[in-house]
């Protein structure tokens, strides 16, 4: 279920009052005039009046003075030309006293294109956030435990966060979640199947490829290269205020990011603002320059080793050790990823090539598997040679 939720802290520009009032003052006059123009005694007027016309003109003149002097609606003897005085004092003072109550703000910079202002703006009025019920969330979370057994206590944790936030009416999520492990543990597929599962938008981030920051928080106006970072850009174009962000290798993060303008802080010192929930309730967006509420968005970080995390980062969010995968379950993932692909005979080699690797000391991982088995898949594709 979807709910409304304010976010963005988009205010808009006052209007003019003098400008406005004219503008309203127009409007009520052509709505005064068409009301006229509808009615029947005009059109009987306006019946009389070109009959008396055609019988000066001798029948239809199409000359431009017979024209000019054919009557309209306009001629009618009580045709409106203005607003009375009171009328038009009433207008201007209810719009003196709308603009007034209006709260001031700035309003987004000129130099964030047309297009993007109008996608904030129209986000901001139409935001919201995936809301569950506790036994949507139990129905979830067991989902993800069939998938990823091996992850159990990982999936056991988050589901009693969502489960937390579910009982004090908050939208659904999983807060802030490192999950510290070997390569090749399933960390980042886990994370992207919680999103499934929990109907929120997702965005993965390789911060080990890019370092981070920009990525996560984007770059302002004026530093030459100026864009928005994913968080805002999958709210904006989502109009979900509560996605999952998944952040693969965190240690790799970078302690400044550079700029053609000089240096930023780093992203544990930026991730800090947006996870801490005193800050991310109202954390600046660089690049729109307007506060935004991240409290309901999730964080899903991996890393191989959390020891070159900054201290400060790492209290802020539920650190995971998850340790290496047993034979059993090795041989467990490769079996039930196999039935899904291929029948009982090919799933039976299939098992047996993988034991047989970990029986001669191969350190096997998911991702050794998931390649296997994409090997057996092609040779079982393709075609017999004659």
């Amino acid at each position: 279920m979807q709910k409304s939720i304010s976010l963005f802290q988009v205010r808009p520009e006052k209007p003019d009052p003098e400008k406005l009032g004219v503008e309203l003052i127009q409007r009520r006059l052509a709505r005064i005039r068409h009301q006229m123009e509808q009615s029947q005694p005009v059109s009987d007027w306006l019946d009389v009046a070109t009959a008396m016309w055609r019988m000066r003109q001798g029948g239809d003149d199409d000359s431009i003075s017979g024209l000019i002097s054919k009557p309209t609606v306009e001629d009618f003897p009580h045709y409106p030309t203005r607003l009375s005085s009171a009328e038009r004092t009433r207008i201007t003072a209810w719009v003196q006293k709308r603009v007034a109550a209006i709260p001031a703000g700035s309003p987004l910079s000129a130099k964030i294109p047309l297009e993007e202002r109008e996608a904030l703006t129209a986000a901001a009025r139409g935001m919201r956030a995936v809301y569950l019920t506790e036994h949507q969330i139990d129905e979830a979370f067991a989902a993800v435990h069939k998938d990823f057994p091996w992850l159990v206590a990982v999936t056991e944790k988050a589901w009693r966060i969502a489960l937390r936030r579910s009982q004090s009416g908050l939208p659904v999520g999983v807060g802030a979640m490192l999950l510290s492990g070997a390569p090749g543990l399933g960390k980042s597929a886990w994370a992207r199947a919680v999103a499934q599962v929990l109907e929120v938008p997702s965005v993965e981030i390789d911060v080990g490829a890019t370092g981070g920051v920009f990525d996560v928080q984007g770059i302002a106006q004026g530093w030459g290269s100026a864009s928005k970072g994913k968080v805002v850009s999958v709210m904006v174009a989502e109009r979900l205020g509560n996605p999952l962000i998944i952040l693969d290798e965190l240690d790799a993060g970078s302690s400044t990011a550079g700029t053609t303008r000089g240096s930023i802080p780093g992203l544990s010192k930026i991730l800090m603002g947006m996870i801490e929930p005193s800050t991310a309730a109202a954390w600046t967006c660089p690049y729109f320059q307007v506060p935004v509420d991240l409290r309901h968005t999730s964080w899903v970080a991996s890393t191989n080793d959390f020891a070159h995390i900054e201290q400060a980062l790492l209290d802020r969010m539920t650190v995971i050790e998850i340790p290496n995968l047993t034979h059993q379950q090795l041989l467990g993932f490769a079996e039930r990823e196999a039935k899904k692909r291929f029948d009982e005979e090919i799933v039976g080699a299939v098992v047996e090539q993988a034991e047989r690797c970990l029986r001669r000391g191969y350190r096997l991982s998911l991702r050794h598997v998931v390649r296997l088995l994409d090997r057996v898949e092609e040779a079982a594709d393709r075609p017999m040679l004659h």
